[in-house]
């Protein structure tokens, strides 16, 4: 019975488009525009000193670089989830989903290895990559999972 509402509720859902959050690609050029022109006009006007006391006066710019970054990442992840909801076979889905994973592992294993540098070098992005496409990939639901579900 819940299972069924839920599926009435996703199909509901799936067939009203939501709108993209367009605010998040404005707030994140507004927050690199503030970053540079801190960082060029405000943080040369505070004493060394003091930013060596208050570092988060330094930290400023990265933070809102960092939160610029982010902010990309949330929209394209709700553009992408919205363009392949429903549209990716379980047969695709779940084989990416595991090389994905495997990435993760593999890059954690090549961290660990004591052998070869050029792997240890390596695995640091091959883990922010994995872990980044694992986020994206897990936010996209495939095709007939409630089909599936029932059997």
């Amino acid at each position: 019975m819940i299972l069924r509402l839920a599926i009435l509720l996703e199909q509901k859902m799936a067939n009203n488009k939501i709108k993209p959050p367009f605010a998040l690609p404005v707030i994140s050029v507004l927050l690199l525009i503030f970053g540079a022109l801190y960082g060029k006009y405000i943080l040369v006007l505070i004493p060394v000193e003091e930013q060596i006391n208050n570092v988060i006066l330094t930290a400023v710019p990265f933070i809102c670089y960092f939160v610029a970054i982010l902010l990309v990442y949330i929209f394209l992840i709700n553009i992408f989830s919205q363009r392949l909801n429903h549209r990716i076979s379980p047969k695709i889905y779940k084989p990416l989903f595991f090389v994905i994973i495997a990435g993760i592992i593999g890059g954690i294993l090549m961290m660990l290895q004591p052998y070869v540098i050029i792997l240890f070098k390596a695995s640091f992005m091959v883990v922010l990559i994995s872990l980044l496409l694992f986020i994206f990939w897990s936010h996209i639901i495939p095709a007939n999972v409630a089909e599936e579900e029932d059997e």
